[in-house]
């Protein structure tokens, strides 16, 4: 790992325990074993650390592939093994770091808002082909598809966050048997 990567990861680490806000260039040095100084010849500025920081972790989750399984036997473990993939990839550092930071920021930053909104949609698309694909097969009944898919990325967007707080101790089998009774 880079310099520059050891810094973004800090960066990551301690805005996701304190808040991007509350941490400085001395702890992220500190962190990284660094001079406070040598920060600058890798960013200009603390934005600048945040926005490469961002950038990074984007440019991390497109590379990230939320599995369909279209050889499932049913809906049930069709969703399942989609749930368990998603939580998977946002459960993995640093995307869990960015996905708590970008829960934290969302409410007081549109740049936080709009990858809350990118986030849950590519949540929401898989979700949606999945869904489609159980109601060709005849799996489910579902007249609305787009509202099945946004009741669900709810569902799991909450599931993310309680693996994340460790708030949680039921299973992902639990949450799609309860969305598939629903329909």
């Amino acid at each position: 790992m880079s310099t520059r990567e050891e810094i973004i990861t800090a960066m990551l680490d301690l805005g996701e325990e304190k808040g991007l806000s509350n941490v400085s260039l001395s702890e992220i040095a500190l962190e990284v074993g660094i001079r406070k100084a040598s920060i600058y010849s890798h960013f200009e500025s603390q934005q600048a650390l945040v926005d490469a920081t961002v950038l990074y972790c984007r440019s991390l989750l497109q590379k990230k592939t939320f599995i369909v399984d279209f050889k499932a036997k049913d809906a049930r473990s069709m969703l399942v093994s989609l749930f368990d993939n998603i939580i998977k990839v946002f459960a993995e550092k640093p995307i869990s770091s960015y996905f708590s930071i970008v829960q934290q920021q969302r409410m007081f930053d549109e740049s936080f808002a709009d990858d809350d909104r990118l986030i849950t949609s590519m949540i929401n698309t898989r979700i949606r082909i999945a869904l489609e694909f159980c109601v060709q097969r005849s799996w489910l009944d579902i007249r609305d598809t787009d509202f099945a898919a946004d009741l669900m990325t709810a569902a799991v967007m909450r599931k993310i966050c309680d693996v994340l707080s460790d708030a949680s101790d039921w299973e992902t089998d639990r949450l799609a048997d309860g969305l598939i009774e629903l329909f």
